[in-house]
């Protein structure tokens, strides 16, 4: 006679009535059939065989069958920013230092945020150039060879992607664009985050509060930008193209 539950391990204490009364429905059941009850501890269902032993049946793992027939996917997440601790140290390995190409436009309001973009930017020994309006800025760019714009999110006052400079920088020949390097400096943006750069078209993404920092972030950036992308420049070169 069964002596334990066999799903929560328990001791079964049966009272001779009810033993006898077990081995009777034990004894009358017809072929291919089992005696089920109640386990009074645990109350899931116990299963007796002709022979009065526990039934064990094999559960399907229909999960498993499921996984098995569908590939597990793994939710995507965007990387996060980079840390940028070290900006107010200043500190930069030699080996990130790119060499700098003379000539950079910036189109920014009047206010502290240009003046330190100035600042870094005169430090690089860029040669500055400040277009008065919009459509100057544009002509300058389609006649002139600029190696650096830097440009304020809210310069226009609307939003970005439907600013006209911005439109114009983002529909600019591959040919152009390639030898343009593109800062976009704002509020909502976190510095030095790639993806949130290649996301704007740009190729560098500052926000307005670490402008201080921008002759080390461009250091850093242009380094990365130097890294990536320098074998494809090198291949386009080498098959006569700019």
């Amino acid at each position: 006679m069964i002596s334990e539950c066999p799903n929560c391990k328990q001791a079964l204490r049966f009272s001779d009535a009810h033993k006898q009364k077990l081995a009777t429905a034990i004894e009358k059941l017809a072929p291919g059939r089992t005696l089920k009850f109640g386990c009074p501890k645990c109350k899931k269902t116990i299963e007796l065989g002709p022979n009065g032993s526990p039934v064990e049946r094999k559960k399907t793992p229909a999960t498993a069958k499921t996984s098995a027939q569908q590939p597990h996917r793994t939710p995507v997440e965007p990387p996060e920013p980079q840390d940028i601790g070290w900006l107010s140290s200043g500190e930069l390995n030699e080996d990130q230092i790119v060499n700098n190409i003379p000539t950079a436009m910036i189109l920014m309001l009047e206010d502290e945020i240009k003046q330190n973009v100035i600042k870094s930017l005169e430090e690089q020994k860029y040669q500055l150039y400040f277009p008065k309006t919009v459509d100057e800025a544009i002509n300058s760019m389609r006649f002139r060879d600029f190696a650096v714009v830097a440009y304020h999110s809210e310069y226009e006052a609307k939003p970005l992607k439907t600013q006209d400079f911005h439109q114009f920088m983002m529909q600019l020949s591959m040919s152009k664009r390639r030898s343009v390097y593109y800062i976009l400096i704002g509020p909502e943006f976190q510095t030095l985050f790639d993806l949130e750069a290649l996301t704007n078209s740009a190729n560098l993404v500052v926000n307005t509060s670490e402008t201080e920092y921008l002759s080390t972030i461009l250091k850093k950036g242009s380094a990365d930008y130097e890294a990536l992308f320098k074998p494809y420049n090198t291949l386009l070169k080498k098959h006569g193209k700019n």
